[in-house]
């Protein structure tokens, strides 16, 4: 993803729709009625091209105790949050 932690951070909370999660580290954990979803955030060198500079992560999620179809749902709010203009 191209995003900086601070900007994950601060669109985390209407991505995931609560502010009821932990963060330990490079991970963010919430725990919703036996559903748990994972986020591991690692920040990697930014990609330079020229006088741009754009910042990169791997993001992984981890979804346990999810019907497939919440966690359809649960992925793509994640995603449309999380989603940046450039096709």
């Amino acid at each position: 993803m191209a995003l900086t932690r601070k900007m994950f951070l601060n669109t985390l909370p209407r991505a995931l729709d609560t502010d009821n999660y932990t963060v330990n580290g490079d991970v963010v954990t919430l725990n919703n009625g036996g559903q748990v979803f994972e986020i591991t955030f690692i920040e990697k060198a930014n990609f330079k091209l020229g006088g741009f500079s754009i910042p990169r992560a791997d993001v992984t999620l981890k979804l346990t105790g999810y019907k497939d179809d919440v966690a359809e749902v649960a992925i793509k709010r994640f995603e449309r949050y999380f989603h940046r203009g450039g096709g």
